[in-house]
């Protein structure tokens, strides 16, 4: 008995060792073909999401391009009353935002008999101050005081309405904080004189088969005469801050070298007034500029008065035309177009040049100029 146990231990010994032993299977993947299918259908959403909000953004930006094309409502005032006598002057006005965010300009034109005026003004900061100094001259009481004024007296007129408009934008930025500032020109017609008012850098032109004549300066940092008020006021003038407060040694490096080396900024970059970095130098408004007692940004206004007999038209306009177009360039874009689309005409003709400013402009036809329905019959009787 004890033979035939050990005979079978050993027959278990043997057949444990010689046993081959259980493969032991690797566990499953853990999920990775979800997780890939999930990383897939995200990335694709992902794309999904862009393409859209590329072709979103791209249609915004083609409707923000054609609205800019559009004229705003013109605010073209005539005198009331039955009695009155017709205007003198066929006018036209503009104003398109063009590529920039907001539209920061306005603009006034009102005629009554033989006396038109007009006002261009060009936000900087925000368009309050523009709007504030438009609603003024569009109001009845301030524009009468220019309509009634003698032909060759309306140049005071012109600077207490501005210096009014000062006044009034100071006080609305000490209520509510604003830091907006404008530029102004302003115009009276009367008969064959024209008086024109302005601060800052927007410009009046008239026209004549003579060329084309600029009678405003501008009120900027790249006007020299400008500069040099601006540092006598303690001011600093430069395209930045750091060509502003520039040593000598410096400003003589600047002049063997370049500009974009010594003081790190383009040579046709604008000049600028510092503090602040505003490239007015003249201005209504803008508090915070001129909260110091030496002030090198100021709103006094320069006026003149000219004779306009033989000249055809009045320009006025911000500096999204002129920063494209010079005064003979102008003429001849209003001078070739209709006398009801002039302004805009050279408004468009601006953009198309490349201005990247808001546009703004006013033209007033003198009477001396035949109108284009006069023009076309006497070319129709001559056919």
């Amino acid at each position: 008995m004890i033979k035939n146990l050990k005979r079978v231990g050993g027959a278990l010994a043997r057949r444990g060792r010689s046993a081959p032993a259980a493969p032991v299977e690797a566990p499953p993947p853990a999920g990775w073909v979800p997780w890939l299918l999930a990383f897939a259908a995200g990335t694709l959403a992902g794309l999904v999401v862009v393409v859209a909000a590329g072709r979103l953004f791209k249609r915004a930006k083609q409707e923000r391009e054609e609205s800019s094309r559009e004229a705003p409502p013109q605010r073209k005032l005539r005198g009331g009353g039955s009695g009155e006598e017709p205007p003198a002057h066929r006018t036209s006005a503009f104003g398109m935002q063009g590529k920039r965010a907001a539209m920061e300009d306005a603009h006034v034109v009102a005629s009554q008999g033989p006396v038109t005026v007009a006002g261009v003004f060009d936000g900087c900061g925000g368009a309050r101050a523009a709007k504030l100094c438009g609603a003024r001259l569009a109001s009845e009481k301030l524009r009468r005081a220019l309509l009634d004024a003698r032909a060759g007296d309306a140049a005071p007129a012109i600077a207490a309405f501005l210096a009014s408009c000062e006044t009034a934008v100071d006080a609305e930025a000490r209520r509510a904080g604003w830091v907006d500032a404008t530029t102004a020109v302003v115009a009276v017609v009367n008969g064959d004189t024209l008086s024109v008012g302005w601060v800052g850098d927007s410009r009046c032109v008239v026209v004549s088969d003579a060329g084309a004549r600029v009678l405003t300066r501008d009120h900027n940092a790249s006007n020299p005469a400008e500069a040099q008020r601006v540092r006598a006021a303690g001011g600093l003038v430069g395209r930045n801050e750091k060509e502003a407060k520039a040593s000598k040694a410096t400003k003589l490096a600047a002049k063997v070298l370049s500009p974009n080396i010594a003081y790190r900024t383009h040579p046709k970059n604008p000049m600028r007034v510092y503090p602040g970095g505003i490239t007015l130098t003249r201005a209504l408004g803008g508090r915070p500029l001129k909260m110091k007692s030496s002030c090198p940004v100021v709103a006094d206004a320069e006026t003149a008065t000219v004779p306009v007999a033989g000249a055809t038209h009045v320009i006025l306009a911000c500096d999204g035309v002129w920063d494209v177009l010079d005064a003979a360039g102008a003429a001849a874009v209003v001078v070739g177009a209709r006398p009801d689309d002039a302004a805009e005409t050279l408004a468009r003709a601006a953009f198309e040049k490349g201005s990247t400013d808001n546009i703004t402009a006013v033209v007033v036809e003198l009477p001396s100029t035949p109108a284009r329905s006069e023009l076309e019959t006497e070319e129709t009787e001559a056919e």
